[in-house]
């Protein structure tokens, strides 16, 4: 068990997969000592991933920035042990800030983007929303802290949990292009201060594409931010996203 002084966002019951018994769990903002621990989780689910394409991971200097000030990770703990995270990261000038892939160039644009990085929850403990709820306590911390306007995030095509996670924090997808290592992945984004929308018009139709048919989706996205991707759904077990036309401009 570590150490630890921490800042508890919620606390409540989930159930360990192995056994199906409910156990106490806590979410909390991580300090700089969970670094090895945060490591450690993310190469335990590592280890369980079939398609490697759908996670890249981050790197130790990442996840020590975002755990001193360049960002924060939200963590679940059952009984002291970490058994699952959120990061966000804040990448000012680096040459990876995703602000640079939608156009940004002015400097005070891109010292205000936030990606929100690596989600991982041990397999034992998956089932219980725990992605989804710490992405909650993680983009509302940093809303209130007013760390950030713009919120981007990278997600493999076909990875219908991960992509689901960003569509229920209404995050957008703008862009899919080949990103690490050659994998194509859609850009999720949104604008914390004049967020893009849903259409509530009803004669804004969803155009809805197969997934894994990237030409058609990179086809509609070409001309930023005019079409954005706005929701999934499984039809005959194939995932199709949902995309609209819409007047907002990213930035």
């Amino acid at each position: 068990m570590i150490s630890r002084s921490l800042t508890i966002l919620e606390t409540g019951r989930i159930t360990r997969q192995s056994d199906g018994l409910p156990r106490e769990f806590e979410i909390a903002i991580l300090g700089p000592n969970y670094l090895e621990a945060v490591l450690k989780v993310q190469e335990m689910v590592l280890g369980t991933i079939e398609e490697l394409s759908f996670y890249y991971p981050s790197s130790r200097q990442i996840f020590h920035e975002s755990l001193n000030g360049k960002g924060l990770i939200i963590g679940c703990l059952v009984e002291g042990r970490l058994v699952g995270f959120r990061s966000i990261w804040y990448p000012h000038e680096h040459s990876e800030n995703l602000g640079i892939d939608i156009g940004m160039k002015a400097p005070d644009q891109l010292s205000e983007v936030a990606h929100l990085e690596r989600a991982c929850v041990l397999p034992d403990f998956r089932g219980n929303r725990l992605q989804i709820t710490m992405t909650r306590h993680a983009i509302e911390l940093a809303r209130h802290n007013k760390c950030f306007r713009y919120i981007f995030s990278t997600v493999a095509p076909m990875n219908y949990a991960s992509m689901q996670d960003k569509f229920e924090a209404n995050m957008v997808i703008v862009e899919l292009k080949k990103k690490y290592e050659s994998y194509y992945r859609y850009i999720f984004f949104q604008d914390i201060s004049d967020p893009i929308l849903f259409p509530s018009e009803p004669d804004v139709p969803l155009i809805y594409i197969d997934g894994d048919d990237i030409d058609a989706q990179m086809s509609l996205l070409k001309n930023k931010g005019a079409i954005v991707g706005f929701q999934q759904k499984k039809n005959n077990g194939i995932t199709q996203v949902g995309y609209a036309k819409t007047n907002h401009h990213l930035f």
